[in-house]
């Protein structure tokens, strides 16, 4: 079960969880090459354990403890040692606790072993984090805890006893971080006992703290780090954004992609069963912008296409077929419609030079264009003839003009969707290229409007009142669980005009829709039905087949979308002026919630004041004669009104407004 080359004897400790129990296939890799160097392993589960998992696991091990998912990874730790007894434990001359959490390894952990085994210490770790004071709080230099190799010299100490035997059970990631991993390494070198990490922390001290997140490319590529954290891959952008440019997951699965001999298959594997996809999205910048008028190299075939194009508004028959033009000859075209209106739409192209050979297929006006696909194009998309489809359909969101807004806005959301699917041929050509060149993408879909009335739909997140919906919809109808969060964008397809693999969405089409299980024209609302749970789900789908979601631009409608992009950050922080104490967003942003929470505690407060005043008055005041409230009233009012004077001339001075005559000129001048 183990081939342990060197002269140390080794037993590995190996913390697994998984909120269904499964092992994805990144362990198996990793075991491989780790037993190779281990004399013994035990695996301690958290939780679940499927049996794909235990089979998995008794390819190394007959020592498998499950228990109750409480305190982490290093309860986990404790319950295995104290388990084995200190007696078993010295008879290593090293124990190594581990977790799932790294993934690897890039290059054979021999040749880590081979390095530390020179280093006189008495414990160690792959990487260490670099003491810094954060927000106040001071954090030691420490090794990080994901991998802690204790040698005989510690594990046979009392010190160390003591530290296992007495450790309490700690709640949360936040208490384990703290008083475990950050304590760790200080509380023992304090006691005179000696440490090392394979990779020097002192390199990257004066860039991160944690060049394992921040900096993983130059670590695998520049010292050759045998792990990677799958965290890199799914951490809130937020801490991307506050320390970087966003580039570190693109960086790093880009050079294990084209550098290492390392199956990025396994990536995938790992995080999309698990993690929200926005978080995913985010940090691996799922977002393509592809070129126009250029064609990109190719290096595989492309796959077979096909295009459904649902049409229903006659008046927009030159856009659609301006479209249409932009699809390439070897992709076949189904065109959706009403019976009575495809005479008209074939006369129209025939007229108009689109020689783009059709299929027309009628549908029934009920569900508009979500039931013309997965009803009436049901049978295209499961037919076997196509490896990716696309879909849109004409736009014209007449009911925002009921409601008083101008038709641009909603003509300017249906130009982006038709713009980046199908905005010249190509880019469709781009578009198969980039599904060729990705075996992992299910979809692509041009990113969610948020210019005009859009804003208010999109911007944090795009779900609406369309939550519960959608969730039942995966979950009680396609039998579909993947973690979804009403406060995180869907990265599905919005508005419905989209690039699909057959494959990443296959279970909608199975489903079996029928009319039926649409509204008929009339009373679609503009939010909560089955259809706009539909628009939100197939991101979701995608990625519960086991393929990721993304956006797609054109080259020329980015350039649109950049200004648009720094115009809406610029007004947001212009907005909230008051907060910007700091010079990142990020802090500006904690500001603004710090204002905004004050405030909120002021209004309660004068509003709770408020009452009380009402509460005194109406038992004191009011039960005087008329004249006499007047009086009191107008005593009462007097400090109020002259505080409000002085602020509204002070206001005035600052905004170079002031007009009172005797106002000095260094005031006037603001000097």
């Amino acid at each position: 079960m183990s081939v342990n080359s060197g002269h140390k004897q080794r037993l590995g400790i190996y913390c697994f969880y998984d909120k269904y129990g499964h092992a994805a296939s990144f362990i198996k890799t990793f075991l491989d090459d780790l037993m190779d160097n281990l004399d013994d392993l035990v695996v301690v589960v958290n939780g679940q354990l499927s049996d794909q998992a235990r089979q998995l696991f008794s390819e190394y091990t007959k020592t498998i403890i499950v228990r109750e998912n409480k305190g982490l990874d290093v309860a986990a730790y404790k319950q295995a040692i104290l388990t084995l007894g200190w007696e078993k434990l010295e008879s290593y001359d090293e124990v190594i606790c581990l977790n799932d959490t790294v993934m690897g390894p890039v290059y054979p952990f021999r040749e880590m072993f081979a390095c530390m085994d020179r280093k006189d210490v008495d414990f160690w770790g792959i990487t260490a984090y670099a003491g810094e004071t954060v927000d106040k709080e001071q954090i030691p230099t420490h090794l990080q805890a994901y991998w802690h190799a204790y040698r005989r010299s510690l594990v046979s100490s009392p010190a160390f006893h003591e530290y296992w035997e007495t450790m309490p059970l700690w709640k949360d990631y936040a208490e384990v971080t703290r008083k475990h991993e950050m304590t760790f390494t200080k509380h023992f070198a304090d006691l005179g006992f000696t440490w090392a990490s394979y990779i020097d922390w002192r390199k990257y001290q004066g860039y991160s703290s944690y060049p394992l997140l921040y900096m993983p490319m130059q670590i695998v590529r520049d010292d050759r780090c045998p792990i990677f954290k799958r965290r890199s891959f799914f951490v809130d952008y937020s801490a991307y954004f506050d320390q970087t440019a966003g580039q570190p997951a693109l960086d790093l699965y880009e050079y294990l992609r084209d550098h290492a001999d390392y199956d990025v298959d396994m990536i995938w594997d790992a995080i999309l069963p698990s993690y929200n996809i926005d978080d995913i999205r985010k940090a691996m910048h799922l977002d393509y912008v592809l070129p126009s008028q250029a064609i990109n190299p190719q290096t595989h075939d492309h796959p077979r296409s096909a295009f459904i194009y649902h049409v229903y508004f006659m008046d927009l028959l030159e856009d659609t077929c301006h479209y249409i033009a932009s699809l390439p000859e070897e992709t076949d075209l189904y065109i959706t419609s009403t019976e009575d209106k495809i005479p008209q739409i074939r006369e129209y192209m025939q007229q108009h030079g689109i020689s783009h050979q059709a299929t027309f297929i009628p549908v029934i006006n009920r569900g508009r264009d979500v039931s013309a696909l997965l009803v009436a194009a049901c049978p295209v998309v499961l037919s076997g003839k196509y490896d990716v489809i696309g879909f849109a359909h004409d736009k014209k969101s007449s009911q925002n003009q009921e409601n008083g807004h101008h038709g641009t806005e909603s003509q300017g959301f249906a130009y982006k969707l038709m713009e980046n699917t199908l905005g010249s041929e190509a880019y469709v050509k781009n578009i198969l290229t980039l599904f060729a060149e990705n075996p992992r993408l299910g979809q692509v879909a041009p990113p969610p409007p948020y210019h005009a009335l859009y804003f208010a739909h999109t911007i944090p997140h795009d779900w609406g009142a369309n939550y519960e919906i959608t969730k039942e919809l995966l979950e009680d109808r396609l039998g579909i669980h993947v973690p979804l969060s009403p406060t995180k964008p869907t990265a599905s397809a919005m508005g419905s005009c989209y690039w699909f693999r057959v494959e990443a969405l296959k279970p909608l089409f199975e489903y079996g829709w029928k009319y039926e299980d649409f509204l008929p024209e009339g009373q679609m609302g503009e939010d909560g039905t089955i259809s706009h749970a539909i628009e939100r789900a197939n991101g979701y789908i995608c990625q519960s087949r086991g393929y990721y979601p993304a956006w797609v631009l054109s080259d020329r409608y980015a350039r649109i979308e950049v200004d648009s992009l720094f115009y809406t950050a610029a007004m947001m922080m212009g907005s909230s002026a008051e907060a910007r104490r700091g010079e990142s967003l990020l802090t500006n942003l904690r500001g603004l919630n710090l204002a905004t929470s004050r405030w909120r505690t002021l209004k309660i407060a004068k509003h709770r004041i408020h009452l009380g005043l009402q509460w005194i008055t109406s038992r004191t005041v009011l039960k005087l004669p008329k004249p006499a409230q007047s009086v009191i009233y107008t005593a009462a009012w007097a400090p109020i009104t002259a505080v409000r004077f002085v602020i509204g001339q002070i206001r005035a001075v600052l905004r170079g407004d002031f007009k009172h005559k005797s106002a000095p000129k260094k005031i006037v001048d603001g000097k």
